[in-house]
């Protein structure tokens, strides 16, 4: 326990050095997260396209084409995957990178804080052991970026008249209590799932740190 209370004091004293890594680590993390959430997803899309081309034919766009609605010019073909792909690669890598960077700016310094150790460190930068998670900084983070996709998705269904025809898109009031595919939706919908996805990541925060104090033991 005295080396645990050695070791959070001596974190406390970040110098601008290590504050310096400490940013840039989180700009690099940042971009290597949305670079392979991008790539990951653009893959999937590309294969899953071709996939349904190759086993439902002339029927295949009737569930995958569902996608154009938030993928502007895409269609179930070959052409249609790269579209596809580039617009996912587009949308799950900024929201990767996103993510990642506001929970890093949300805990800011507070890094130190959540270093499970056995034994001290005076650079908690360049050597860190277990990280533990802050659920209200992830909570705050992973929120945001949910709530003002549904916000910004359902705006642009809205901009581009086709918020009526959007019945797939309505039935999300199924599970977001008041959402409704117009401005005014979208901005309930949006912070219902921002409150939504704030309590699950201070459950999951929660869970994840117990089993690693335990493991750690």
């Amino acid at each position: 326990m005295g080396n645990y209370q050695q070791m959070q004091s001596a974190n406390h004293k970040l110098n601008p050095v290590n504050l310096k890594l400490l940013r840039a680590a989180i700009r690099f993390n940042s971009l290597m997260l949305g670079l392979t959430g991008g790539t990951l997803s653009a893959i999937v899309i590309y294969f899953a396209t071709h996939m349904s081309i190759a086993k439902w034919g002339a029927d295949s766009g009737n569930y995958l084409g569902l996608l154009a609605v938030f993928f502007p010019g895409y269609s179930v073909t070959a052409s249609g995957a790269w579209v596809g792909a580039f617009w996912a690669f587009v949308y799950v890598g900024l929201i990767s990178s996103l993510s990642y960077r506001l929970y890093g700016r949300v805990l800011g310094t507070r890094i130190a804080d959540i270093l499970l150790s056995t034994q001290p460190s005076d650079n908690p930068v360049l050597k860190p052991t277990i990280l533990r998670l802050h659920g209200v900084s992830l909570g705050l983070a992973v929120g945001a970026v949910a709530g003002l996709g549904l916000f910004c998705s359902t705006a642009w269904l809205v901009i581009r008249g086709t918020a009526a025809e959007s019945v797939h898109a309505a039935l999300l009031a199924n599970y977001i209590p008041g959402y409704t595919v117009s401005i005014f939706g979208g901005l309930v919908g949006g912070l219902e799932l921002f409150v939504f996805v704030f309590v699950a990541s201070l459950l999951l925060a929660a869970v994840y740190n117990k089993i690693v104090e335990v493991r750690h033991k």
